[in-house]
């Protein structure tokens, strides 16, 4: 398994250069040395001069020592009361000193100073921008730009002034939200700049070399950085803590006001300390003279810290112990009022004060910062005191303890004060610069930290000798660090701590830190002291009578979880666990730490009333005690025994861990632990007799057990120590029972031996020492068994999670489990029918098992029996859950055995995701090796299969056979489930019926070791008498408990049944043996124990099975009760015999048998009967089908009448008709049929969109894909996918394997994305398909309206501003209302195709006649009769398509108005389904009742056909007519004619372009395979465009502006068109003005023949087949002309030979060489002659571009020739005939060819060969084409590209790397484009592909973030991204959008957004086609959000992303 994680910080490197970092050699791809190049190292380096050497030593040690100069005087505590005088003073004591700096800094007169804000990971950028902007009255952009250096670098200089007062009013103000500022002289501030900029040049020269030496500067800095510091400057504030330390963390967790104003009188208090200290200290300069670096100087620097240091003690005994200024020390009286309002709350009053002790001073001597000890008096070995004193914490309210350490904690390790021969760099009694540096980490501000800690990775990290040293001398500053971390720091992310790991991971480092610098009781010191006090403390200021401060937010504090990760850490070194085992302090020091949260958060049952306040301090102390937990379980491994090895260490920590349970679970330290559960000391009690335990003389056996009574009495979860000793117990399970109990056993003098603590130990055997200790697991036990019966109910949810976080599968391991480890240790070690006692007692069964089932006071109903079903499920585990308790000698592979047990149980329901199984198993399991291993071995794992699921992993059948469904996590329902799945399974295999089938368990046999008779509770009378008063309860159930319905009692026996089975096959006991042991057996018990007071008629267990196998209510269980007698009667037949005999049952021969006792025979013997019944059927149904074909043999198939194809070919002219209607149906709000009565239509949503890409020209790739797309794109291209540039982004890499072999493999990358340069924007359309009467419309409409404006707070899915709205039933957003208005269409073919005339007859004779009559029209002496023309063209096309009723109203047209009408009111009121509630119900009209009059029908066609004008207004879709935004007349015309003509165009492109590379069935086009509910969408599309015009234009008698455009665009067309005809133009420039008149060459032909067909060829009554063939010899013209214009891409794409051995291996005979350059020819001539001003390629040239034009000219007609398919289809109703199987081997270029009856590209391209001396119309006309496109381009007088091609490769997203890491690493490479910097929010684009910050403050504009900004340049309006660090894919529309999963997957099938499970993740590309890339290509974008929108209450946002 491959787990890929991005840390946040920047504390790693590789570990390939450290040997103890791997278990195996490991050869680092990145680092390890390519022998192939590594020429020229084998010769030996050249020595540099010594000059030169010493010259480097001197510079960097001085740059070092300036920068501890500088930092030493800059201020610890930032946030220090801030007056004139203190600033002053700050100035004058961090002066450089004359010693190293010259004559040093004189002081000097109006000095300037620097205010500087500082960073602290609370507030945002905006709060401080707009503070910022206040406090200095300046604009907001000054804010902006402070906020984001303080965001960038840690802190900025805000002002510069020499106005103190000034900058003190400012940083007042700048205070008030909670900030950090500080003023400081200038000179200072640009020092300490400079000190940064140092740091920076160290990194950078850290990597450099000199000459050939490579290490030369990385050594001689980790040198450096080792020497001692030479002070230059006063160094005023090098003492850590010496103006005490600022409480971030409290401000974190709390942001309590009155711990915020208590530190700041505390700052104000501690300043004046220090002012008036330092008024009286002498401020002389060090002594110049020069010597070594341990001289003088450094000695009276010391002397003088330490009398500074001296004095703040005495000031702090004297005052604040803490220094935490609103407490009071021992010595100082409380405030009266707070004292008596604590008195009076029910606290008790406080102590009085101890008597003054008297002060001494002492003296201090320079040891390491870990060795403090209390005691002054302890010899030198044990006692030492740092020179650094740990800093206090401010806020701080706990009380110092004056207790002494106990010893253990103060001894300290052999080599600890060993200084004989060390040297400096290792000597941790002294300080050298890398430590003062350390130390001074706080000071510094983000940017500084990084580099300097990036400057240790790269330098004393990275060399294994001076990791080491950096190693020791860190953990001498721990501890002071630990308090500076945990309390100090604004910035945790950025601590210097966080090195730690570097450290404690190598296991050499960790063996001399712990033996040379005490790290392990110092890590422990600092977790006991901090949880107790909130303060770091030494191993001296441990308090042995502490308890967990949970008052002063210790336990609360997340950064403490550092601590317990680094002792983790440890307790996983081999040394240390050594240590552990051979040094009993580290046990004692352990076991004080677990001892801290023993019962903790302790609850009492809430009887009558609900708890009124639920604390949520149990959340912490669950945290902790997890931690805890874990190291109790990692520390206990330490001690794993086996045997024949030394028992010393095993028997010794257990031994020692028992003890300390022992005095805590008697009560002993009830005192200390005030908080905790023991409230008295430990009270026994003895049971009355019991029935079972009366001998024959009738005496009775009586046990004494724990006075406890669990709903009564406080209870924990919370025992540490007993999972600590659970877990010794654990690894020492080897031995045998008498050893460990044994070590178990205390005698109360055994106790009372000296103690840390003076407590009372009662006196008591010892095993009830022992009964004391395992009473608190059986209480939990209870207790949970009470929870679940509904008993604490009134204690309120947060009790219910916390068991189920003590239950859950996080904690289950570490804390229910223990509690179970240790009930079935006290059966063995105790007496068994003592420990069986105590649990009735505990469960307050006591009464029931004596068959008094009377409910007690405090219990409702069925909550007795819920409890008792509890114990009986616990004593089933105790007896079955044998997974921990087999000894390793036994089992060797526990932990194998455990995961295939948690598999088991838990894919024994369903299927599971991987995700899903890992969170029900336990985290220790899913990091080891062999889960991977054990989980394919016992599952068969199925891959996703959708588009939506995930892979999942279904458990074998065969492994049913190891489930246990009564195993200790499952719940009711969990086991009835699992043994329903067991029994199907087991019924399934013999052949037997499912009631016929019982569980019956198979346990593995504890041979050896302690739990090897775990067992032998259950021959014990009390265990029958648990037994039988348990199934006797069946019996008395109505009598006692009425109300307890029969299939809980039934539930119940089942559970009684199962333990009865299990005891009975733990029974091992002969029958023939007479022994004591075989007459106390269980089944000796059920046979012939009898009751002395039990049920009448059921004396013995024997008899009640008989009798309850009898009862009717209880028949599901009587399959159980016979396999229990049938195992009775194998164990002691002769006994069972002769007891049936008596009683007289019909016993000796059972019926029902286990599943195990079935024989072979039975089941081979069932096989046979099965399948000889299923040949009986078989043979049966043969009868009957034989019958059937002889009755039917007389039937004609029909076998003659296939069509048979006509022979004569495409030639032949015969019409294939079919009449297709418009879609009709139910309207989807009123629920009525649609007709002719009512208009109705469907929804379509009109965007402008960017789907036409264009090739560039001048990119070569580009050009290269045109050259590779398919000849054929209806044939599929998945195994050419991703097409083009996408799929191009493979290449090969060289890798080392971990063994250092070199391996050849390919990578996949980020691709090429699309320049968005290159896009032609135009309209397009989509729709859902529904259909609504157009009166439910504007209802609906007016809902949503009102809707909207109740809930203004929500981001709606539909902007109203835009005319848009959702369709009611699948949520698709529209824009516009299209009606169905038109009768049926007729599909024929040839139909349009079929003309009287040929192209070249119809140029030459025909076209100039159109022309001509209709310009005679234009003439002002024919207007009337052109409007009449208008007129009549329009009617003619209404009355042949539209529906009569709507015909016949045609003249209203002339008077009527647009206003919207009022439609009429309706009857019938009715619910809108799933939008609004009863009360705005809506009514409408159904065609049965009263119609709205048919006058209204055209007004409501108007009103929609004007409604779809606003939409094109307010969405600003493309036109060429804009008009004036002024306020619109009152009746309005239907204008923006071209934009439904564009969208017709765009559309019909869209949907090819979404088609291209899909499948079509042979013989057919790719109509074959577009959607019909698509191609409905563009038939209505094509005739609203019509009918739009026709209807405008009818208004007014053609006097109206839509008329004027339709004759503007069809005049337009007309000369784009024809041009250079010299019939209708001449040879000259038209009237038109040609430079604003657009080419036919400069815009897409097909579009251009799309808006033809709407106009000009109605207009003139032209035949559409002539036009197609004109404007494909455009496209043919326009591909040569553009490639001619603009060759680069094409000339460089690739050699000729590639595009001939293209061309030979596909066959392509579409285009021969000659006939294109015949073309080109033609093309440079008419060129030349137009005298247009561009490069003609050389005659060379010219051949190899018509070489390489012959693929390129097919590769683009092709695509327009597939729109043109389906432009015919759905305007002209042109149907193509299937071909069959004929043509498949032709190419789809040369099939549409023949289908559509255009001439082949040789034709067209001979047809202009320019030998003849007379030029054809079409030559003129090409001629035409050209004159006007140079005209054009060189009018515009700018140098713009007028050609571009529509792409007509397959069109994709840019190409994803096929690892998610790739991509990761790609984001790291790249920089944000507006800073420059890292990227923060990193977002790729899939169109484009650049990456840049999504929702980022660094690129947010205004309110738009970087992804909305980037749509204005790519995508406008439309975006689709990837957010790479929440690996989550974003839609975006017009700033609004929605998340969806990224197209990334696991190994195991499942997405992760977010990252969290740190999985490698892999591209799934048919995720990545289906929910991207054809929901971009569908235009299904808009949708896509609008449905996730509607579906959820969303508060928008999304423009900031």
């Amino acid at each position: 398994m491959v787990y890929v994680s991005v840390s946040p910080g920047n504390s790693g490197c590789c570990d390939c250069g450290d040997a103890e970092a791997w278990r195996l050699p490991v050869n680092c791809a990145i680092h390890t040395i390519d022998p192939s190049k590594s020429y020229g190292r084998s010769k030996k380096v050249a020595q540099l001069p010594q000059e030169l050497v010493e010259s480097i030593r001197m510079t960097i040690g001085r740059a070092v020592d300036y920068i501890c100069d500088v930092i030493s005087c800059s201020p610890e505590q930032l946030r220090l009361q801030k007056t004139e005088e203190s600033i002053r003073r700050d100035e004058r004591v961090s002066r450089l000193t004359s010693k190293w700096y010259g004559n040093g800094d004189a002081a000097e007169d109006n000095l300037e100073y620097a205010l500087l804000l500082w960073n602290d990971e609370k507030h945002t950028v905006e709060e401080v921008q707009n503070q910022l902007a206040r406090a200095c009255k300046n604009t907001k952009s000054f804010g902006l730009q402070k906020a984001n250096e303080v965001n960038d670098m840690g802190r900025s200089v805000v002002k510069y002034s020499s106005d103190i007062r000034e900058l003190l009013r400012i940083a007042k103000i700048i205070e008030d939200i909670k900030v950090t500022v500080t003023i400081r002289s200038a000179r200072d501030t640009f020092r300490e700049q400079m000190c940064g900029t140092i740091i920076e040049w160290l990194v950078d020269i850290a990597g450099c070399s000199i000459g050939d030496d490579h290490d030369i500067l990385r050594q001689t800095i980790c040198e450096e950085m080792l020497k001692l510091w030479r002070t230059g400057s006063e160094a005023c504030n090098a003492t850590i803590g010496r103006s005490g330390i600022d409480d971030h963390e409290i401000e974190e967790a709390f942001q309590d006001r009155r711990l915020i104003i208590a530190q700041a009188i505390q700052n104000e208090i501690m300043a004046a300390r220090v002012e008036n200290q330092e008024s009286d200290e002498d401020l002389a300069e060090h002594d110049e003279e020069d010597g070594d670096e341990d001289g003088d100087s450094q000695t009276i620097e010391a002397d003088e810290d330490d009398e500074m240091l001296e004095d703040l003690d005495v000031e702090d005994r004297e005052g604040d112990g803490d220094g935490d200024l609103d407490m009071q020390t021992a010595e100082e009286p409380e405030d009266e009022t707070e004292v008596s309002e604590a008195t009076y709350a029910g606290y008790p009053p406080p102590p009085p004060p101890p008597p003054p002790q008297p002060q001494r001073r002492r003296e201090r001597i320079r040891t390491p910062s870990d060795s403090d000890n209390g005691d002054p008096l302890l010899p030198s070995n044990t006692m030492t005191k740092v020179l650094i004193d740990i800093p206090q914490t401010p806020t701080n309210r706990s009380r110092p303890s004056h207790q002494r350490a106990p010893k253990y904690w103060l001894e300290k390790p052999a080599g600890y004060n060993n200084r004989d021969g060390v040297p400096l760099y290792e000597d941790i009694w002294q300080r050298v610069r890398l430590d003062w540096m350390i130390l001074f980490d706080l000071r510094l501000w983000k940017k500084a930290r990084t580099d300097l800690r990036d400057l240790y990775i790269s330098t004393v990290v990275t060399i294994p000798q001076f990791k080491r040293v950096l190693g020791l001398r860190f953990a001498g500053l721990y501890t002071t660090l630990a308090q500076l971390y945990l309390i100090a720091d604004r910035e945790p992310d950025h601590s210097i701590i966080n090195l730690s790991l570097q450290m404690l991971t190598t296991p050499s480092i960790t063996e001399e830190v712990v033996e040379r610098g005490n790290f392990l009781t110092n890590l422990i010191a600092i977790l006991y002291t901090f949880l107790t006090t909130r303060q770091v403390g030494h191993p001296h200021d441990i308090s042995p009578l502490a308890t967990l401060a949970f008052d002063a937010g210790s336990v609360t504090n997340r950064r403490m979880y550092h601590f317990f990760m680094d002792l983790k850490y440890l307790f996983g070194s081999e040394y240390v666990q050594e240590k552990l085992r051979t040094e009993e302090r580290y046990m004692l020091q352990f076991l004080d730490l677990v001892k801290l949260p023993q019962g903790i958060c302790p609850n009492t049952r809430a009887i009558g009333e609900h708890v009124e306040y639920e604390t949520d301090a149990w959340i912490s102390a669950s945290l902790l005690t997890r931690e805890i937990n874990r190291l109790c379980r990692q520390f206990a491994e330490s001690f794993r025994w086996r045997r024949n090895e030394d028992n010393v260490s095993i028997t010794r920590v257990i031994r020692l861990a028992a003890k300390t349970t022992i005095v805590n679970s008697i009560g002993a330290e009830r005192k200390r632990f005030h908080q905790a559960e023991i409230k008295h000391e430990v009270r026994f009690k003895r049971l009355d007799p019991l029935d079972f335990d009366r001998d024959e003389w009738g005496r009775a056996a009586q046990y004494q057990v724990v006075d406890f009574i669990v709903d009564k009495e406080p209870i924990s979860f919370h025992h540490a120590l007993h999972y600590t000793l659970s877990w010794l117990i654990d690894c020492g399970k080897s031995m045998s029972r008498d050893d460990l109990f044994r070590l178990l056993q205390f005698t109360a003098k055994e106790l009372k031996e000296p103690h840390t603590a003076k407590v009372a130990i009662p006196d008591h055997d010892p095993e009830d020492y022992l009964m004391a200790i395992f009473d608190f697991p059986l209480r939990v036990c209870a207790w949970l068994a009470q929870m679940k019966a509904g008993m604490w109910v009134r204690n309120g949810l947060s009790l219910r999670h916390q068991m189920s976080t003590y239950r859950g599968v996080s904690q289950r391991d570490l804390a229910h489990h223990r509690d179970i480890f240790l009930l079935q240790t006290a059966l063995v070690t105790c007496s068994p029918s003592r420990v069986l006692a105590s649990m009735i007692d505990r469960f307050g069964m006591v009464d029931w098992m004596k068959g008094n089932y009377v409910f007690r006071p405090r219990f409702e109903d069925t909550q007795l029996v819920d409890v008792a079903e509890d114990l009986i499920q616990l004593l089933i585990v105790l007896l079955s859950d044998r997974t921990s308790l087999q000894p390793i000698e036994d089992e060797p592979c526990q932990q194998a055995l455990a995961i295939r047990k948690d598999i088991i149980h838990i894919l024994c329901f369903k299927p599971l995701s991987f995700s899903d199984l890992c969170g029900r198993l336990a985290d220790k399991f899913q990091d080891l090796e062999e889960f991977q291993d054990i989980l394919e071995e016992m599952t068969n794992f199925r891959g996703p299969e959708g588009l939506s699921d995930s892979g999942t992993f279904e458990l074998k059948q065969e492994f049913l056979e190891e489930l246990d469904p009564y195993i200790a996590h499952y719940s009711k329902n969990q086991r009835d489930e699992a043994e329903t799945a067991y029994r199907l399974w087991k019924a399934k295999k013999i052949g037997r019926s499912i009631s016929d089938v019982v569980y019956e368990p198979n346990l593995r046999p504890i041979v050896s070791g302690v739990f090897r008779d775990l067992a032998a509770f259950t021959k014990s009378t009390l265990f029958a008498q648990v037994i039988y008063y348990s199934l006797a309860y069946a019996l008395q159930a109505k009598i006692y408990t009425p109300n307890v319905p029969n299939t809980r009692v039934e539930a119940f026996i089942q559970v009684v049944l199962h333990l009865t089975l299990l005891a009975v096959l733990e029974d091992k006991t002969d029958e023939d043996e007479m022994t004591e042991e075989s007459l106390q057996s269980f089944v000796f018990h059920v046979l012939s124990k009898s009751a002395k007071f039990g049920i009448p008629g059921y004396p013995t267990i024997f008899r009640l099975l008989q009798g309850l196998s009898l009862m009717e209510e209880l028949k599901s269980c009587v399959p159980k009760i016979r396999l229990i007698l049938r195992r009775l009667q194998q164990k002691r037949p002769r006994t069972y015999k002769s007891i049936s005999a008596t009683i007289g049952a019909p016993f000796d021969r059972m019926d029902s048998e286990s599943p195990a006792s079935t024989t072979g025979d039975d089941v081979e013997r069932k096989k046979k009967q099965a399948l000889e019944r299923q040949a009986k059927v078989m043979a049966q149904f043969q009868l009957q089908q034989q019958k059937f074909l002889d009755n039917q043999g007389s039937i004609d198939w029909g076998e003659d009448d296939m069509p048979v194809l006509d022979p004569e070919g495409s030639d032949a002219i015969k019409e294939h008709r079919k009449f297709w209607t418009y879609p009709t149906g139910t309207c989807i709000l009123c629920q009525e049929e649609t007709n002719d009565a009512r208009l109705f239509g469907t929804f379509a949503f009109i965007m402008d969109s960017d789907i036409l890409r264009q090739t560039n020209l001048r990119d070569p790739s580009f050009v290269s894909e045109v050259v590779d797309t398919p000849e054929s794109l209806d044939r599929s291209a998945e195994e050419i996918r991703p097409f083009g540039i996408s799929g191009q982004n493979r290449k090969t890499v060289r890798k080392l394997t971990t063994t250092g072999q070199e391996l050849i493999t390919e990578r996949q990358g980020l691709g090429k994305g699309f320049p968005p340069s290159q896009v032609r924007r135009g309209p397009v359309t989509v729709g859902c398909g529904h259909i609504m009467h157009y009166t439910c419309f504007e209802l609906y409409y007016a809902a949503t309206q009102r809707r909207q404006a109740h809930q203004i707070a929500r981001n709606h899915p539909e902007r109203l501003a835009r005319k848009e709205f959702v369709c009611p039933l699948c949520k698709a957003l529209g824009n516009a209302f299209l009606p169905i208005i038109w009768r049926g269409k007729e599909e024929i073919y040839p139909g349009v195709l079929h003309t009287e005339y040929s192209m070249n007859e119809w140029l030459q004779s025909q076209v100039g006649l159109t022309v001509s009559r209709f310009q005679k029209s234009a003439v002002p002496d024919y207007q009337n009769q052109a409007h009449a023309r208008y007129q009549e063209l329009f009617a003619t096309y209404a009355s042949t398509t539209i529906i009569p009723p709507l015909v016949n109203k045609l003249d209203q047209l002339v008077q009527l108005t647009y206003s919207t009408p009022v439609a009429a009111p309706h009857p019938g009121p009715f619910q809108m389904p799933g939008f609004f509630p009863i009360e705005e119900a809506l009514a409408v009209t159904s065609p049965s009742h009263a119609l709205a009059p048919q006058s209204m029908a055209m007004a409501e066609l108007v009103s929609i056909y004007k409604r779809l004008c606003d939409t094109f207004r307010v969405n600003q879709l493309s036109t060429r007519y804009n008009y004036p935004t002024a306020s619109a007349p009152a009746v309005e015309d239907l204008t923006n004619t071209d934009t439904l003509a564009k969208t017709l165009g765009f559309s019909i492109a869209a949907t090819e372009i979404a088609q291209r590379g899909i499948e079509s069935a042979p013989g057919s086009t790719l109509l074959d395979k577009v959607p019909q509910q698509t191609l409905t969408h563009l038939r209505i599309l094509s005739e609203t465009a019509s009918s739009y015009i026709a209807i405008g234009g009818l208004r007014n008698g053609g006097a109206n502006k839509t008329v004027s455009e339709f004759i503007e665009t069809h005049v337009r067309q007309l000369h784009q068109l024809l041009f250079g005809h010299p019939q209708i133009f001449g040879s000259g420039p038209s009237f038109l003005d040609t430079d604003c008149l657009q080419p036919l060459l400069g815009q897409d032909p097909f579009n251009f023949l799309a808006e033809c067909s709407v106009c000009i060829i109605p207009a003139f009554g032209l035949e559409v087949h002539h036009v197609l063939e004109l404007c494909y010899v455009a496209e043919i013209v326009k591909v040569v002309l553009a490639f001619l214009y603009e060759p680069e891409g094409l000339l460089q794409s690739s050699s000729p030979g590639d595009y001939l051995e293209h061309t030979m291996r596909s066959g392509d005979k579409t285009c021969t060489s000659t006939a294109t350059e015949t073309l080109l020819s033609f093309l440079i001539q008419m060129l030349t002659s137009a005298d247009v001003p561009m490069t003609l390629p050389s005659n060379e040239d010219t051949a190899v571009i018509a070489y390489r034009l012959q693929r390129l000219i097919a590769s683009y007609a092709l695509p327009f020739l597939r729109k043109s398919v389906l432009l015919l289809h759905v305007s002209y109703g042109l149907e193509f005939p299937n071909t069959g199987y004929s043509d498949t081997d032709h190419t789809e270029l040369d099939r549409l060819t023949n289908a559509l009856r255009l001439p082949t590209l040789n034709d067209i391209c001979s047809s202009l060969r320019t030998e003849f001396t007379t030029p054809t119309v079409l030559q003129y006309v090409i001629a035409g084409w050209l004159r006007h496109w140079a005209w054009n381009r060189l009018g515009k007088r700018q140098n713009t590209r007028t050609l571009s091609l529509s792409h007509p490769a397959i069109f994709e997203l840019i190409g994803l790397p096929n690892a998610f890491d790739t991509l990761t690493d790609e984001t790291m490479r790249r920089k944000c484009p507006t800073t420059g910097k890292e990227l923060v929010d990193p977002t790729i684009c899939l169109f484009c592909g650049d990456i840049f910050c999504s929702q980022a403050f660094c690129c947010q504009k205004g309110k738009l973030g970087g992804c909305n900004q980037h749509l204005e340049k790519c995508g406008r309006g439309i975006g689709l991204f990837i957010n790479i660090r929440k690996c989550t894919v974003l839609y975006l529309h017009n700033h609004t959008g929605s998340w969806a999963f990224a197209p990334y997957l696991d190994k195991h099938g499942e997405v992760d957004p977010g990252l969290r499970r740190n999985r490698q993740l892999f591209l799934n590309q048919k995720r990545y086609d289906a929910l991207l890339r054809n929901v971009w290509l569908h235009h299904g974008i808009p949708t896509t959000i609008s449905r996730k929108l509607e579906a959820d209450i969303n508060n928008g946002g999304w423009e900031s992303l």
